[in-house]
């Protein structure tokens, strides 16, 4: 039976997310640092993941990613995915510093404000509902659909993908990314749950496969938003898709409540588009074109030019 979440780990579990979102902002500039110099004719490489992991930039980037996986798992484990999402956006605007300081630019104060515009919109947007209640686990039926949607979103931008331009293929990627990402959390915050209880339990359970799947589906197109431009260009959509993403699931599948006042909901529409208009600004931003690919892209395999004779 799935028990009630309680109010006493709130707190811990936001300092359990913060160092997450530190893990995940250092983990982010290493990674595409590393993704970005990788030589590809694809818009999509379904093999980034086997092709960075020879790098050893790209390792140590992993493990970061490790790092923040297990706060976040021990965060999602004690609190509201309504309340620990959010706090898990805040590993934009520390990635940004981190990535401009490696490229030795400085954010402008237009750039800093559509970070700060990201990061606090979501926020507002998501604690001002005032979530409460909620269930420790999700069945595995209603888990297994939102990742089935998870798997077809990728699918589509991964199709749509040769079509963009390098810095619309990262926005893109994002998009897709945050969706999946969202749904990845979903699964862990349950995965988490049955752990604790019996690690052996997890052979046995279903949503331990779904998250291995979906996680590593997040992952390679997280790769491939790196790879495509600039860190400004892909985490700013993916930092809001995650936690969007994370709390409607927590809402539907994890019975988390929200409040539905008139003035707390214009509110949230306020810090949306407070939201998404730093998005748009850091999309079009000069720290988009800090990192752009090592090569040409397309769609697909490019075949040989043909061979000219002697005239």
């Amino acid at each position: 039976m799935a028990g009630i979440v309680a109010g006493a780990g709130q707190p811990l579990a936001v300092v359990l997310a913060l160092a997450a979102s530190a893990c995940f902002a250092v983990a982010a500039v290493t990674q595409q640092g590393a993704a970005a110099r990788l030589p590809s004719q694809r818009a999509f490489e379904p093999a980034v993941l086997a092709r960075l992991a020879r790098q050893p930039v790209w390792l140590a980037g992993l493990a970061a990613v490790i790092a923040g996986f297990v706060a976040q798992a021990a965060a999602l484990g004690l609190g509201r995915l309504v309340v620990i999402e959010p706090v898990l956006a805040t590993s934009l605007l520390l990635a940004l510093a981190l990535a401009a300081r490696r490229d030795r630019r400085r954010l402008c104060r237009a750039e800093w404000a559509a970070a700060l515009a990201v990061v606090a919109g979501l926020a507002v947007f998501l604690v001002a509902g005032q979530p409460a209640g909620g269930q420790r686990t999700a069945g595995a039926a209603s888990l297994a659909l939102a990742a089935a949607v998870a798997a077809g979103l990728i699918g589509a931008c991964t199709l749509l993908a040769g079509r963009f331009s390098a810095s619309r293929r990262a926005l893109l990627f994002g998009i897709g990314g945050g969706a999946a990402a969202g749904a990845t959390d979903a699964l862990v915050k349950s995965v988490t749950v049955v752990a604790a209880a019996h690690v052996l339990a997890l052979l046995t359970d279903v949503r331990f496969y779904l998250l291995i799947a979906v996680g590593l589906l997040t992952f390679t197109i997280q790769q491939n938003g790196y790879r495509a431009a600039g860190l400004a260009a892909f985490l700013p959509a993916f930092a809001v898709m995650e936690p969007v993403c994370g709390s409607l699931l927590g809402l539907i599948v994890y019975h988390e409540r929200l409040s539905d006042r008139p003035g707390q909901i214009a509110v949230e529409l306020a810090a949306c588009a407070a939201a998404t208009w730093g998005i748009a600004r850091l999309a079009g931003s000069g720290a988009v074109a800090a990192a752009q690919p090592a090569g040409p892209v397309s769609a697909g395999p490019v075949s040989p030019a043909p061979e000219t004779g002697p005239a």
